[in-house]
């Protein structure tokens, strides 16, 4: 026998059992075996091994799945749709896994999770009722013709502040008192859909409603007063389109319709993971479309090896994939979207390879997430050791883009936008570190691009503020490196290091963000700001209103010193190239805040001695002024920022504003109010005016637009000298302005005084130089090069004129300057 497999007794012992064991693998490929399944087939006569005679069901696989063996393959017919959950209880092994995929041609085939729901009756005005058979207690989607409907929610998102009511009394984490819930008591058993935190967006049965006080189960974090909530899951929220609600008692579905949804067709997501694997080892799935899980598409639990190709996951009532305490996945060009809480979830996951994948649309229902955590309503979120996430690509994300934590970690490559939808104080690119000790493997983030951070500062305490930032290295990180990426339109902050160190932030390009680039240490003692490095990087504000860049600390100014080397950086604001670098500090009690020039900056600090500042300027025009509004309010009190809307104005403080100053000088605030009445979208132009002198060379008055509740909607400072001098501002109206809103002067040192006179304030007539004309901004969001043609005579950051092109690498950018 063995003569005839072609074996020599004689050889050495070690290449006779190798011949071995090679001829018994290529019997065991030999015998490996494929199964097929097609909606037209047949469980009972079919054997299921031939595309002639395939299965019909999930349920029939699933009974034959424990006893396939490595090598063997599963296809699923093109064009077919098969219902249930695959229940994948068998490994292969390496170089032989256990294979799911499609045979035929068409369209890929579909796993469903959904069932028809039939049997409609209507039950009122607009509402229509039907019983769901095969529904569980939960209730994740609802779709009509192939799409999603919105649950039922009071106010609709089509009212003001999004539809979020004000919590104007809390108490711990579990009762709110609010004046704006009409007829409380209607809404018990329904449920409280509530942002605790900017971070944070929790849904909450309600446990009782009595007058103006709701209580509920306890929130992850104590209610704060201010933040918003709105009402969900109950028959009185039904009032637009679509609309549902779902009675897990009764199993009926209330559905808000104009049109008999009979002549629809409606369907519930019914199965809760579409796929699961459990503790099995080298799976292949391909070829597949996952739609309409109650929780997960894809879920594995302590597996190993599972390889994800060329699938799509699509309508997902938490996240499409959901992987915890697996190794070695591979998750290779698949489409994954409309999940309502993330799109993929990898739970402590090592050696770990997602690449090449589109992830969108992906939490963009409030209260539809799984509430609590930070790393839900997000692209991709994963922790763990040694993964790679590359060549991605993430659109509309109710919360991060993509959030990574762990030891050797790296983010490359990847395309990230409209991001922070939903909540905020979240990033594109998100990592939160353990602070464990500055020797972690190190995290790296390059070469990605990442634009639009859009903020979600409704149903927040500061509705004006936006938190959407580009690359946030979050508290407690070590050594990580932020190279080579390109950062652009987002709310807040471009690249922001908060309470991290050992950081290397070299070769980025940060544009048209509201922050370029900021250094942040406060509220952890125990992890500030230090060895961090910034190099190379070009930071451009592309609005005179935006920071170059700021570095903030809640100790003294030498802890400025110690955060770290910057050098050989391009600090640009071209519209404003004065006050473009923010300091803030302690001294003593008191917050110090200083603005300076880049020259200034390199004085003071003795930072950034070979970076250098914008080639080329430009401002606006005036082209004519008209007369003063009327100043009617004025308040100063020993430095405090007190404001008493509906007061009298203070006459003594008006004249001495209009003109010659308080005798003594003011410290910290002085606060004035004018007639205007701005309207929405009015375009009408306003010049503040004013006259201030420090007694301390080197300080500075900030001018802040407030409104009544004090937010902020614009702000500039200037610089102040020992001699009076003349200072303009340039006001913008973005929308009606509040009753007594007013200009709060804001001087930087508390402890000595200021001198503002000769305050105006004036309509104007003035031409805004337009951005494009004098900065042109280029990108490659692509794996390959990309040449772009430089039409204009331009120069670069160095002041160098550009060429007639430029040959991008990929995923990298460039920004010039037009003469």
């Amino acid at each position: 026998m063995l003569s005839l497999l072609g074996l020599n007794m004689h050889e050495s012992p070690q290449k006779f059992f190798i011949s071995i064991l090679v001829c018994l693998l290529a019997v065991q490929q030999v015998s490996a075996r494929n199964y097929y399944l097609s909606s037209a087939g047949n469980d009972t006569r079919n054997t299921g091994v031939s595309t002639a005679s395939p299965w019909k069901s999930i349920e029939k696989l699933n009974s034959k799945i424990p006893v396939l063996s490595p090598g063997d393959s599963v296809f699923f017919r093109r064009g077919d749709i098969f219902k249930g959950s695959i229940n994948i209880n068998s490994s292969g092994r390496a170089g032989s896994p256990v294979y799911f995929g499609a045979w035929g041609k068409g369209s890929k085939p579909v796993i469903s999770g959904l069932e028809r729901i039939s049997g409609w009756k209507n039950v009122s005005r607009h509402i229509w009722e039907a019983v769901c058979q095969a529904c569980g207690t939960e209730f994740t989607n609802f779709i009509v013709n192939g799409k999603r409907q919105p649950m039922g929610r009071w106010p609709n998102a089509s009212a003001p502040n999004r539809g979020y009511l004000k919590v104007k009394w809390a108490s711990g984490n579990n009762r709110l008192v609010s004046p704006d819930i009409p007829d409380p008591g209607r809404w018990q058993d329904a449920d409280l859909v509530i942002r605790t935190n900017r971070w944070v967006l929790e849904r909450l049965p309600i446990l009782s409603s009595k007058r103006d006080t709701i209580t509920t189960s306890p929130t992850s974090y104590d209610i704060d007063k201010e933040f918003g909530f709105f009402i969900s899951n109950h028959p009185l929220t039904l009032d637009q389109q679509g609309e549902w609600f779902f009675d897990k008692h009764t199993k009926k579905i209330l559905l808000f319709s104009k049109t008999d949804p009979s002549k629809l067709m409606t369907e519930a997501a019914v199965e809760k993971a579409l796929v699961r694997i459990e503790k099995q080892q080298f799976i292949t799935i391909e070829n597949l479309v996952f739609k309409g899980a109650l929780h997960y598409a894809v879920s594995a639990t302590g597996a190993g090896d599972i390889a994800i190709r060329n699938t799509e996951a699509v309508i997902s009532g938490i996240d499409a994939i959901f992987f915890d305490h697996c190794n070695h996945t591979l998750f290779e060009k698949n489409k994954v979207g409309f999940a309502n809480s993330s799109g993929l979830m990898f739970a402590n996951c090592r050696n770990t390879l997602i690449r090449n994948n589109d992830v969108r649309n992906i939490g963009l229902v409030p209260g539809m997430g799984s509430g609590g955590s930070s790393y839900n309503y997000s692209g991709i979120a994963i922790y763990g050791a040694s993964n790679l996430l590359e060549n991605n690509r993430i659109d509309s994300v109710g919360y991060h883009g993509l959030r990574f934590d762990g030891d050797s970690m790296t983010v490359r490559n990847n395309v990230i936008s409209n991001f922070c939808m939903v909540k905020d104080d979240g990033g594109g690119i998100y990592t939160w570190g353990e602070g464990n000790s500055t020797s972690e493997a190190r995290r790296s983030i390059i070469g990605n691009v990442v634009f639009n951070g859009i903020g979600a500062a409704h149903g927040t305490d500061d509705t004006l503020r936006v938190s959407a930032e580009g690359i946030y290295v979050d508290d407690k990180c070590n050594n990580v490196d932020v190279i080579g990426n390109t950062i652009f339109k987002c709310g807040n902050v471009g690249i922001f290091i908060h309470n991290s160190s050992h950081v290397s932030i070299r070769d980025n390009v940060s544009y048209d963000n509201g922050i370029q680039f900021q250094l942040l240490s406060a509220g952890m003692p125990l992890f500030p700001i230090h060895h961090c490095e910034a190099k190379n990087n070009t930071f451009v504000a592309r609005k005179a209103n935006q920071r170059v860049a700021t570095f903030i600390t809640d100790k003294s100014w030498q802890d400025i010193g110690t955060m770290g080397a910057l050098d050989s950086n391009y600090y640009c604001r071209p519209a404003d190239p004065e006050m473009i670098i923010l300091s803030s500090y302690k001294s003593g009690q008191y917050d110090v805040n200083k603005t300076y020039s880049l020259k200034e900056w390199k004085q003071i600090s003795g930072k950034d001695q070979h970076s250098a500042g914008a080639p080329l300027h430009f401002s606006y025009t005036i082209r004519r002024v008209f007369p003063e509004r009327k100043l009617t309010y004025g308040f100063y009190n020993a430095g405090l920022d007190i404001w008493y809307p509906g007061e009298t104005a203070d006459s003594k403080t008006v004249a001495h504003l209009l003109g010659e100053g308080l005798k003594e000088g003011m410290n910290k605030w002085a606060i004035a109010s004018t007639d205007c009445a701005f309207k929405p979208g009015e375009s009408n132009r306003f010049l503040l005016r004013f006259e201030a002198r420090g007694s301390k060379p080197g300080e500075i008055i900030k001018a802040n637009f407030k409104t009544r509740d004090n937010q902020i909607l614009y702000t500039r400072e200037f610089r102040l000298d020992g001699q009076f001098r003349q200072n303009e501002l340039l006001f913008i109206p973005t929308r009606r302005n509040e009753p007594f809103e007013r200009v709060n002067f804001e001087f930087s040192d508390a402890l000595s005084p200021a001198w503002v006179k000769n305050i105006s304030f004036q309509e104007a007539e003035v031409t805004i130089p337009n951005p494009a004309n004098h900065i042109f901004f280029v990108v490659n969001e692509t794996g390959l090069p990309k040449t772009v043609p430089l039409g204009k005579k331009l120069v670069d950051v160095t002041g160098k004129s550009a060429g007639s092109f430029i040959k991008l690498k990929p995923y990298a950018s460039a920004v010039f300057f037009i003469k």
